[in-house]
């Protein structure tokens, strides 16, 4: 028994040598060693590894690959097809989510989706989370970062009250502010009772992505910042999008399911812009993973700016997140005004003037630009921060988006930035020079006006050349018009021509025009119609057509076989040998055909047919035929019925007839057997008028019925 005993128990010893270590060894690569090399190779952000040391779960934001997102249909006229495109894109991500999903052990919760992103909201502990660092469609592990809001006069710096004045105020569109909510009660926001209510109400939209805390706004933040948007432009939509909790900060989490609600109703709103006036970290180059940056880029894809706070650290190369994200426009605040010295939580001016950086803007070579920030009142609240000069953008893009609905989302963002107003700033041995909110400039377009609007050159012939028309090509905006080359096109294209051109390539300055002249020279009968096409830097008409008419005149050409004369109605046919004239396509033209005197009119050939008058509706070149014959001669008077012999004519003629004869020579043997009476009277002219002769008749007459009275006739 003893020595079966340490048998087994020698057995045991060695499996544990065997088995104890490969267990440990496991255990470590589950475990913080593995992790670390996640950390190390930028897939998982180090406080998640601290994380899931200290609690055995964290609560993550996975980035998942994507394929680029296509910028097609990035503005409001092709939001159709586009719809179908991001309906596409949101299966596409539903599949690739669930894939990552099923390879997650049982331990894995799902906390959030967002249809409209490649993230996923999960609570993981360290099984999960290993499995999920090995899949290879995951980008990034990242935490759920938390951020802070960063704590007028301004108006007239930026010339926002200049471009009111003007007519610029927003209308049409809306700003989604992310924010600690807005209380829409106040008057500030049209005093609305609910969102939306009354009509005046400019708030029609308001909901907390953050766990609901019951108040409009608890903090007076997101109330500012909104009635901020409002100064600039009085006429857009506020839709309050509360992101933050309880606890004073706004989650990733909550910000991603905001931004996703932005995305799918940015049509029934008009979203031109998401403001937000919050942020965290320091960052001192763009920051392409991060959770929210996806995001940004879904956004930006369907025309919307993300306008983002720079942080109000007083940070020298750094700028906050998310501001760091590319794509989104970063904003650092300057003083509206000299205000004396001004002391700060991070830092202090000496002195202050207009276009001055705030010591407090985190400023860095990548910042997108600077609007006031200090200080800022609006709708009862009064704040300094790059919080309040991110709204001072956010409502110029709805200005720019109103005024020119064609615009994308990037050509705004450029045109911000290049009209800007150049403010340097000096810190710290470094120099930045940022451009500051100048909405003069950026609503100082070119814009192109066409007189006449169309140009028709009535009915020309075929072969023939309109009078020139002249176009008048003018500048009625306020920045260089610059025109390229122009040209014509339309089916009907190769019928016009220009007469004098002064405009292609021309730059016009405002309120100045040129002139170019076309004519039109139809080389085929037919209605024409073409375009002329002026193509120019106008933001919202780059390529203008000015419709182009004329109509080429069918033919309608009559001839004319014996003697006789044809007439038309309406005018335009009056002949007696061969004649033609134009009709504009469709007319109905009635043709009526009138024999010589001497002449019978014995029908139409061609494109008409019969005795009586000829109907035509002209659609292409036309000809028609009138036969005349001369009268054959002789007549009975009485039916003016008309035969070639004298024989054909007694046998028609009827009891006391009189048959009338030519004077012409007549070779027959007419015999008149009818018991009929009948007159014979010869020598008439050709056209039976008058008698001025004889009438000989070659040949025998007998007459053995009736009687005949006869007149003027020899016979041979």
């Amino acid at each position: 028994m003893n020595k079966r005993c340490n048998f087994i128990l020698l057995i045991l010893l060695v499996q544990a040598l065997f088995v104890l270590p490969s267990q440990l060894r496991a255990e470590d690569l589950s475990r913080s060693p593995g992790l670390q090399g996640h950390v190390q190779h930028g897939r998982l952000d180090p406080s998640i590894d601290d994380r899931v040391r200290s609690h055995g779960r964290a609560e993550v934001l996975v980035v998942l690959s994507e394929e680029p997102l296509s910028a097609a249909g990035e503005d409001g006229p092709h939001e159709s097809g586009h719809a179908e495109h991001l309906t596409a894109r949101t299966e596409r991500l539903a599949e690739k989510k669930n894939r990552v999903l099923r390879r997650l052990p049982p331990s894995a919760l799902k906390l959030t989706d967002y249809d409209h992103f490649p993230v996923i909201h999960l609570d993981l502990d360290e099984s999960s989370l290993t499995a999920l660092l090995e899949d290879p469609g995951v980008v990034s592990v990242n935490p759920n970062r938390r951020m802070t809001h960063f704590l007028s006069q301004s108006l007239p710096l930026v010339r926002a009250t200049d471009m009111q004045a003007a007519g610029y105020k927003g209308s049409g569109t809306s700003v989604a502010v992310l924010d600690t909510g807005v209380n829409y009660s106040l008057s500030a926001f049209g005093s609305c009772t609910a969102p939306g209510a009354p009509s005046t109400c400019r708030v029609p939209f308001a909901r907390d992505f953050a766990p609901d805390d019951a108040r409009l706004d608890d903090n007076g933040h997101g109330t500012n910042v909104a009635g901020i948007v409002l100064g600039v432009a009085p006429q857009t939509d506020i839709l309050a999008l509360d992101v933050f909790r309880t606890d004073g900060y706004a989650y990733d989490s909550d910000l991603l399911a905001a931004l996703n609600w932005v995305v799918q109703n940015r049509a029934l709103y008009n979203i031109t812009a998401v403001n937000m006036s919050l942020g965290g970290g320091a960052y001192s180059a763009p920051c392409p993973s991060v959770s929210l940056a996806t995001a940004v880029s879904t956004l930006k894809s369907n025309g919307i700016l993300s306008v983002i706070a720079s942080g109000n650290e007083a940070r020298n190369g750094y700028i906050a997140y998310p501001a760091c994200i590319p794509g989104a426009v970063s904003v650092g605040a300057v003083y509206d005004g000299n205000l004396g010295q001004r002391t700060w939580s991070a830092c202090t001016d000496i002195s202050t003037a207009a276009d001055q950086v705030t010591c407090f803007t985190n400023m860095a070579g990548f910042i997108s630009m600077l609007a006031p920030g200090a200080w800022s009142s609006a709708a009862g609240y009064t704040y300094a921060g790059t919080s309040q000069a991110t709204p001072h953008v956010a409502g110029a893009v709805a200005l720019l988006k109103s005024a020119h609905p064609l615009l994308s989302a990037d050509s705004i963002a450029a045109r911000l930035a290049s009209t800007g107003d150049q403010v340097t700033n000096v810190r710290q041995g470094m120099t930045y020079v940022k451009p500051r909110l100048n909405l003069k400039n950026a609503l100082a377009y070119q814009k192109i006006g066409i007189s006449p609007a169309s140009a028709s050159f009535g009915m020309v012939a075929a072969g023939n050349v309109s009078p020139a028309q002249a176009i008048t090509i003018s500048n009625t905006g306020s920045a260089p018009l610059v025109l390229g080359t122009l040209s014509l096109s339309g089916t009907g294209a190769s019928f016009f021509s220009f007469a004098a051109d002064g405009c292609s390539g021309a730059t016009l300055s405002p309120q100045a025009s040129c002139t170019v002249s076309v004519y039109y020279r139809p080389t085929a009968s037919g209605s024409h119609a073409a375009f002329l096409e002026v193509p120019s830097n106008d933001p919202d008409f780059p390529l203008t057509s000015l419709p182009l008419s004329g109509t080429s005149r069918y033919m309608l050409t009559v001839n004319r076989n014996g003697s006789g004369t044809v007439a038309g109605t309406p005018a335009g046919i009056s002949c007696g040998s061969s004649c033609s004239a134009g009709y504009a396509p469709g007319t109905v033209i009635i043709l009526t055909a009138t024999p010589a005197s001497d002449s019978l009119f014995s029908g139409w050939s061609g494109n008409c047919a019969g005795t009586g008058p000829c109907q035509i509706t002209i659609n292409a070149d036309t000809q028609v035929t009138a036969n005349f014959l001369l009268k054959p001669p002789a007549m009975v008077s009485s039916t003016a019925s008309y035969f070639t012999t004298l024989s054909a004519a007694y046998a028609a003629a009827p009891e006391g007839a009189v048959i009338a004869l030519q004077d012409a020579l007549f070779t027959e043997n007419p015999a008149l057997d009818r018991n009929v009476a009948v007159t014979l009277n010869g020598g008439y002219d050709s056209s039976f008028a008058g008698r001025t002769g004889l009438t000989l008749l070659r040949g025998t007459l007998t007459v053995s019925s009736g009687t005949v009275t006869i007149a003027d006739i020899v016979i041979e």
